[in-house]
């Protein structure tokens, strides 16, 4: 049974207790609540626990111990609450899903995201770029949050339904901001909501959205003409090579799993690049001698020409850029999972059921693994030496972003166009810290003066 307390209780590991706990809510702050897990981290050690209102949450904070659960261990976890509220709007797909149904579904969607495939996005990806630079052209200030998002969202439109359908990717991002503003609202709340949603869902399998009535409605009328029209279809974009895989394969998706998929890729491919690309250019425009280092990589490499796929290599000062940007503020702030059976870790047993979180953020700030690691500091990067999961933004195992590939090399990409013409100062050093969401995204506005740069030697 594990470590035993007098009584035969449970031992658990050490945390908080009484009103203290209530700071996982954060009352409505992402900052708070984001304290709240560092604090208690660094004062309980690698394996901490807590409960509040009758849950009880475990937090890790040890690469070897968050290896064993993504990796070592992985098939004796399932996803925890967020994946359930998810569900609500995506179906089981690739992002919500567990085993079996989560390695049919990547198994068929991996061809889409083969790195030669994927190369072939970037020429996309740098006019999507370079048309948003031209956009800058005599504009006094820009909200650089808002601008990334137009961005990635005009990026991942282009990859995923061709360019001919730039206004319905648009309509779909205003529906998916809906939900992440909802999603917000609800937060570490919908802990003590989830069962009553999986009832409902054993109940009603196929039943309309407990959450996202309106907008899982509205993202079919959206999505699935566009289907219909992509069908046969020899084009290059996703959205085709997923219903060739889905007509070639021994278990086809049917379309309602397809428009799943395709919102999934809407949603992670524009969210998170987009809070990644902000956060990037919010630490640049505040530590100068990051920018000139910046931009003498982008002259040297890049001369008078746009980057390029085989650029992206020698952009390796621009990439450690986005590394540390991502270690400060990763895209996911946490991830869940659940034991299907008790579990020891860290040399305590963990029950099946109950919640487990995984933190980049708290990991990634964690001194044991970064030296001063909240200083925005790239060259970091230049040597590091640090367990495997002491860093891992995109997650790991076989639930790790699909995507991976194709963020990457549009961050570099996307980051590296329009730094190589425009140079992004911050009006007001007003402060600015993370907001609740899907993604680790900034509070309010971020706005920046666009300057224009002297060409670069050819």
């Amino acid at each position: 049974m594990g470590p035993m307390g007098s009584g035969d209780e449970v031992k658990y590991p050490p945390g908080p207790r009484g009103l203290e706990t209530f700071g996982f809510l954060g009352r409505g702050s992402a900052a708070r609540a984001l304290a709240f897990l560092e604090q208690t981290a660094r004062r309980f050690g690698p394996i901490s626990s807590f409960s509040i209102l009758g849950r009880r949450v475990f937090l890790i904070d040890d690469p070897a111990l968050i290896e064993d659960v993504l990796v070592t261990r992985q098939h004796q976890f399932v996803r925890d609450t967020g994946a359930t509220l998810l569900r609500e709007l995506l179906g089981d797909g690739l992002l919500t899903s567990d085993e079996p149904r989560h390695r049919e579904r990547r198994r068929l969607l991996q061809p889409a995201f083969h790195r030669e495939q994927v190369a072939t996005y970037a020429a996309s990806m740098v006019a999507e770029s370079e048309r948003m630079g031209r956009d800058w052209e005599g504009r006094d200030t820009i909200d650089i949050r808002t601008e990334m998002r137009k961005l990635t969202l005009s990026i991942v439109g282009t990859c995923l339904f061709g360019a001919d359908f730039r206004e319905s990717t648009e309509q779909i991002a205003a529906v998916l901001r809906r939900v992440v503003r909802r999603i917000a609202l609800l937060g570490p709340a919908f802990l003590f909501l989830e069962p009553a949603a999986l009832l409902y869902r054993r109940l009603f399998p196929r039943g309309p959205s407990l959450v996202f009535r309106a907008e899982r409605a509205e993202l079919e009328r959206i999505i699935k003409p566009i289907v219909q029209q992509r069908r046969g279809s020899n084009m290059a974009d996703l959205l085709s090579i997923l219903l060739r895989l889905r007509d070639d394969s021994d278990a086809p998706l049917t379309d309602e799993e397809v428009c799943n998929e395709a919102a999934t890729l809407v949603l992670a491919g524009n969210e998170t690049t987009a809070a990644a690309l902000t956060w990037a250019w919010f630490l640049i425009s505040h530590h100068p001698d990051v920018e000139q280092r910046f931009h003498a990589e982008l002259d040297m490499v890049l001369g008078g020409h746009c980057p390029g796929f085989e650029d992206i290599p020698k952009l390796r000062y621009t990439s450690m850029i986005l590394q540390e940007a991502m270690r400060l503020y990763p895209p996911a702030l946490a991830f869940g999972r659940r034991p299907i059976e008790p579990v020891e870790l860290g040399g305590y047993t963990i029950p099946a059921g109950m919640s487990i979180l995984l933190s980049p953020y708290v990991t990634h700030r964690n001194q044991r693994w970064f030296k001063d690691p909240e200083v925005f500091d790239p060259t970091r990067w230049e040597n590091a030496s640090i367990p495997k999961f002491a860093y891992f933004p995109f997650g790991g195992g076989a639930k790790m972003c699909i995507g991976e590939p194709f963020a990457r090399m549009e961050a570099v990409l996307a980051i590296a166009t329009l730094g190589k013409v425009w140079s992004l100062h911050a009006v007001a050093q007003s402060t600015v810290g993370p907001a609740p969401g899907i993604t680790l995204r900034p509070t309010g506005n971020i706005d920046m003066r666009p300057i224009k740069r002297a060409p670069a030697p050819r």
